[in-house]
């Protein structure tokens, strides 16, 4: 299989809604995963127990439910991060396989769609291109960073906040491309900071 197919395919996982991008940060390091985005709460027990309270699921088929979650990881914390990796044969990417992932299929394009990117933000009044959710998808939407307790998402229909521990900084919001260092960005591509696709 070539790279340019394994880009497609993950392309293509990620239009269909099977999949999303995250950045885990544990001891200083930046982690680049793709899994279902259900994977990337760090406690399903609060939202099975509130499935219980709805009538949604039998309560003698929590316990169950939460030790078949994730493979057995229904907290996901520092110590078992490699364990989740491991036990449901998630790839960890590089951020320079990520950077390539990016500008797959673009590269000729990188400049003419990034100077529209900011003619767009500062002075167009039309509709937005089509061709800017293509390329707003290949940007990670979860940041977990289990080192200063920080949880971001740009899933803007789901409250995945509410599975994060009450001592963590939580919340819905697109600031997370900031907290991370340039070199791990594989969005900075020449001087050229596609987080702008997130405005």
């Amino acid at each position: 299989m070539s790279l340019e197919s394994d880009y497609q395919n993950l392309l293509d996982a990620i239009f269909n809604g099977e999949k999303d991008i995250a950045i885990f940060v544990i001891d200083g390091f930046h982690y680049y995963l793709v899994d279902n985005k259900c994977n990337y709460c760090i406690d399903v027990r609060p939202e099975y127990k509130a499935y219980i309270d709805k009538g949604w699921m039998d309560e003698s088929l929590y316990s169950e439910a939460i030790n078949s979650f994730r493979n057995g990881i229904p907290v996901l914390s520092k110590s078992n991060f490699k364990d989740y990796v491991a036990k449901n044969n998630v790839t960890v990417y590089t951020v320079d396989w990520m950077r390539e992932f990016f500008i797959s299929g673009r590269h000729n394009e990188l400049t003419s769609f990034y100077e529209y990117i900011e003619k767009y933000l500062s002075t167009l009044v039309e509709p937005v291109s089509d061709d800017w959710d293509s390329w707003r998808m290949r940007l990670p939407k979860f940041y977990i960073n289990f080192d200063k307790k920080i949880y971001r998402h740009t899933d803007w229909d789901r409250n995945h906040e509410m599975s994060v521990p009450s001592d963590w900084n939580a919340q819905a919001n697109s600031d997370f491309g900031l907290l991370v260092p340039d070199k791990e960005q594989y969005w900075f591509i020449n001087s050229m900071n596609f987080w702008k696709l997130q405005m």
